[in-house]
């Protein structure tokens, strides 16, 4: 009888552990989002998500690892939803289309934008090499898989511009994105006439680029 209290005290242990584990997660991704990162802390997360003090560091070694987790699970639900975009597609797309359909999939996911733009601010911190190593090693696999398929399906894209496409788009959109959704002191501006030229629309944008990417040889 003791050994079937334990094993379920055990249980119900590993449940709330996977429990607090996600809610983590969900708070991280919330405010890497909304927040300065400068301002997103281990404890901030934590108290977010409404565990105890100092758990959340016990899952995670650092908040650039936890960016990481939540960024590679928003990419790959935007890369899983091009490859079922693929998948059902009836005929060969053209260039344009693929432009099209590229550029409104990822302009019309805030956080993944965001996410992009601040990449290179969390791989200047001091994270571990060996973490950096997977998530690019996974990105890239993922990015030549999604390359190859687009290349199938669209006309006259050669091999490799699938991947170079793809890997372009999410610089630009990093760049574009705190021109396109200014946050803080640089959303002065938003409002007035005077500074219209400096607003971007991050779908026009990237579509206007990224079909002269394609078409340069």
């Amino acid at each position: 009888m003791g050994r079937l209290i334990n094993r379920d005290r055990l249980a119900r242990a590993k449940e709330q552990r996977a429990l607090k584990k996600q809610r983590i997660l969900e708070e991280a991704g919330s405010l890497f989002a909304r927040m300065a990162y400068s301002a997103v802390t281990l404890d901030t997360i934590g108290q977010r998500a409404e565990v105890e003090r100092g758990v959340a560091s016990m899952y995670f070694r650092s908040k650039e690892e936890l960016f990481l987790i939540v960024f590679k699970d928003c990419l790959a639900e935007w890369y899983d939803s091009l490859e079922i975009e693929i998948k059902k597609a009836d005929e060969a797309w053209d260039r344009a289309h693929l432009v099209s359909l590229v550029a409104h999939s990822i302009a019309s996911r805030p956080d993944l934008t965001r996410f992009l733009s601040l990449l290179p601010v969390v791989l200047e911190q001091d994270i571990d090499a060996m973490e950096v190593f997977r998530f690019q090693k996974w990105r890239c696999d993922r990015m030549s898989a999604l390359g190859d398929q687009m290349e199938q399906h669209t006309v006259d894209l050669g091999g490799g511009e699938g991947f170079g496409f793809l890997y372009r788009i999410q610089l630009i959109a990093g760049g574009l994105e705190v021109a396109s959704s200014p946050r803080g002191a640089a959303a002065f501006d938003r409002d007035d006439p005077e500074f219209a030229g400096l607003w971007v629309e991050m779908e026009h944008e990237l579509a206007r680029l990224m079909a002269g990417y394609l078409a340069t040889p």
